[in-house]
């Protein structure tokens, strides 16, 4: 029987059956015989012997079938096996595991696969664990694939947010420099930029403007050393003048002072009562900006002088003390980074920076010596020194890292940039000193038995420098130094 006229669904003038064509008939039949589900109130055909349930929730319900573990051939062992015929561990660290995965991205990539993405995946796959360069490479895939080719788009695509731009682009920014490229990553600007921004926003909103003008203007005054090649401010000195603004600004709208002409000289009398070298040095240099820009009438700083002569008087350890962290770091089990800082601090005097910038080439462990930042001659190791130092170099082949730095953390394995300075700072808590403490009491010691000047020959500092732990020496001079002190 030949059905004339069109399709109740679509329109089409083909028939097949019940006022509709093929497929609309077929559909409409299914939908007729699909019921909900009592699980997952889908509508849906339901099995006869499915109890009321879809097949998917049957499917579901039904429980898993436990992996057979298996010999693994790469580790021997019997275990659930994750691919190509390996136990987990033994695929995570596969070596060949990241030249198949960069053989299949590079044909699915096709033409738009750039001629270094496979130099990056040799590169990544030598600096890192298989697994996470894997992590790092299908980022570096996904924005290949948007049409993001360029290395400073790649680099500003990779980025994250939050402090950190992310340890995936690093790793790419810093491939491209070692390749000839430039960097598209100014890490250290950025987080000095949000350090004072933080600082900035702790100021009162009434008082802001006036330290913002004057943040613009230090920033500025850096700029124009540099053309002329001096050295301005550092990042630090700029965030504690801005810090330190903050402070006073917080206590002056406490008082109800919410105009920095307002501003009496007991106001910043009181200010800089203590820490008196910072704060005097910052309202000294705030209030003659704010002087010359007119926002305020006088300067309430300009009276205030240091009665006392600047020199040393900071803390420093008595021979007991030093003594009982020369016991501690005699021990083997302790971490040979503790031991190599704290030494080097102690009985040779480095700073955080000359530690944080020692490469492994500036030692010689056959005579053995170290040569430390500016220094101008080989520091001798003593046998205590020179075995942590053994230690550490020992331990350095397991860390599977080209960084050329002899201190190693988590953060730099990866890259070729030295440690954090907040490493620096606290990797001696063990001991319950600090880097900096170790530095001036045996400067201060050497500065007292020897001339300053030969202090400054030695350690690579200024006369005056040297100078500085001789002049207004520490209360407990005696005590510390009793073995040289005239009696």
């Amino acid at each position: 029987m030949v059905q004339i006229g069109n399709c109740l669904d679509c329109g089409s003038s083909d028939l097949h059956a019940r006022a509709r064509c093929t497929p609309c008939y077929w559909k409409a039949k299914r939908e007729a015989a699909m019921q909900p589900c009592s699980r997952c109130s889908q509508r849906r055909i339901l099995p006869v012997d499915g109890g009321g349930l879809c097949g998917m929730c049957v499917r579901r319900a039904r429980p898993r079938k436990q992996p057979t573990p298996r010999i693994c051939r790469g580790c021997g062992r019997l275990a659930e096996h994750d691919g190509h015929g390996l136990c987990s561990a033994c695929y995570q660290r596969d070596p060949s595991r990241i030249a198949t995965w960069t053989a299949g991205a590079v044909q699915r990539l096709g033409a738009s696969a750039p001629s270094w993405f496979t130099r990056l995946a040799e590169d990544l796959d030598a600096r890192c664990a298989p697994a996470v360069a894997a992590k790092h490479l299908r980022r570096v895939e996904r924005l290949l694939h948007q049409g993001v080719c360029d290395p400073g788009g790649l680099v500003n695509g990779l980025r994250v947010t939050g402090r950190s731009a992310g340890e995936t682009t690093r790793l790419v920014d810093e491939f491209f420099l070692r390749n000839g490229g430039v960097s598209h990553l100014d890490e250290q600007s950025r987080r000095a930029q949000a350090r004072r921004q933080r600082r900035l926003d702790a100021v009162p909103e009434v008082l802001r403007p006036a330290v913002e003008a004057f943040t613009v203007y230090l920033l500025a005054s850096r700029q124009r050393a540099t053309l002329i090649g001096r050295d301005g401010l550092a990042d630090g000195t700029i965030e504690a003048r801005i810090g330190d603004l903050a402070v006073l600004a917080q206590q002056l709208t406490s008082r109800d002072i919410t105009d920095w002409s307002a501003v009496s000289v007991s106001d910043t009398e009181a200010f800089v009562t203590s820490n008196i070298s910072s704060r005097l040095a910052t309202c000294r240099a705030f209030f003659a900006f704010a002087r010359r820009r007119k926002l305020i009438l006088i300067d309430p700083a300009v009276g205030l002088v240091r009665k006392r002569p600047r020199g040393f008087a900071g803390q420093v350890l008595t021979r007991e003390q030093q003594q009982r962290l020369l016991r501690r770091w005699m021990r083997t089990d302790l971490d040979p980074r503790e031991r190599t800082i704290g030494l080097l601090c102690l009985i040779h005097g480095a700073s955080s920076a000359e530690l944080r910038h020692l490469l492994v080439n500036d030692l010689d462990m056959n005579a053995p010596t170290v040569h430390l930042g500016q220094r101008p001659h080989p520091v001798p190791l003593d046998p205590l020194t020179t075995a942590a130092v053994r230690d550490l170099l020992s331990k350095r082949p397991s860390l599977l890292t080209s960084n050329r730095h002899l201190l190693i953390t988590k953060d730099n394995r990866s890259h070729e940039t030295p440690c954090s300075p907040y490493f620096m700072t606290h990797v001696l808590d063990g001991a319950g000193v600090r880097p900096a403490v170790l530095r001036q009491t045996r400067l201060a010691d050497f500065a007292h038995r020897v001339d300053p000047r030969l202090t400054a020959a030695a350690f690579g500092m200024t006369e005056g420098g040297a100078l500085h732990y001789v002049t207004d020496a520490v209360d407990n001079e005696e005590h510390t130094f009793g073995v040289t002190c005239e009696r």
